[in-house]
């Protein structure tokens, strides 16, 4: 099982917050507060995950990725102060990956891709002279900068981007998978800068939770969540779906989400 999660302008008490409304996410453990030399609230024995997370601060986006217990798991997550998180957390999550001022994280299990070889031919040789690892994933996320240069070279490194451009590389990325009956989902979830766009294939589901936040010292925020399960992970039902065949597109920190066509 994997997870994708992502959040908008997240800072510990909003995140905690955020989390403690989409009952089963995230245990108690992981919500509460612990000071220092306080013992921690009772859990049951967690398994072990791997947390992958993409986060921006200041504009610049950064990274991290580890193995740890649940409970950790999401504490990390929700102790980060950041622009905006991206994440996977499971059993066994693709990943987060970067470059420049792009971002795309990646559940669940790919396939009917071109082999590497292929792949990294096709590259142009900025894009192969980046790639570092040998995993699926991260061909992917390639494959998707490839698409964005090929539309137009600029688009690589532009200042902004429309969300329909970045809508229009995701599901071309999603329509080359071809989940099998049997096997997990595959969730996407590409950004650059504030502009990003999440969407799925296959079995699993996509939702999310927007609200608006009053500010007293300029505009207001509009906080999304959205929470990937790339199996049959139950998703809360309080939750709107974001239907296969659509992405979920947030074009600013200040704009509510919309649903665009893939």
């Amino acid at each position: 099982m994997s997870r994708l999660l992502l959040l908008r302008s997240s800072e510990p008490v909003r995140l905690r917050g955020v989390l403690s409304r989409v009952p089963g996410l995230a245990n108690a453990a992981a919500l509460s507060d612990v000071a220092v030399g306080q013992e921690e609230p009772a859990a049951a024995p967690d398994k072990t995950v791997q947390l992958d997370v993409g986060f921006v601060i200041g504009g610049e986006p950064l990274l991290q990725r580890g193995r740890q217990d649940e409970t950790a798991a999401y504490r990390a997550l929700a102790g980060l102060r950041t622009d905006q998180l991206m994440a996977t957390v499971g059993t066994s999550p693709q990943g987060v990956f970067r470059y420049h001022h792009f971002m795309l994280a990646v559940a669940g299990q790919l396939g009917g891709q071109p082999g590497r070889s292929q792949l990294t031919a096709d590259l142009p040789l900025p894009l192969r002279d980046n790639l570092r690892g040998r995993s699926e994933a991260e061909l992917l996320f390639h494959q998707v900068l490839t698409d964005l240069h090929d539309a137009d070279p600029a688009y690589l490194t532009a200042s902004e981007l429309r969300t329909e451009v970045l809508a229009a590389v995701l599901g071309k990325a999603l329509r080359r998978i071809v989940p099998s009956e049997s096997a997990p989902g595959v969730l996407l979830a590409l950004s650059h800068d504030e502009q990003v766009v999440i969407a799925r294939r296959g079995h699993g589901s996509l939702r999310f939770l927007s609200v608006t936040e009053p500010s007293s010292s300029g505009p207001s925020q509009q906080q999304t969540l959205v929470v990937g399960a790339t199996d049959g992970d139950a998703l809360p039902s309080e939750l709107a779906v974001v239907p296969e065949g659509q992405a979920l597109a947030i074009a600013s920190r200040s704009s509510r989400p919309t649903l665009l066509s893939l």
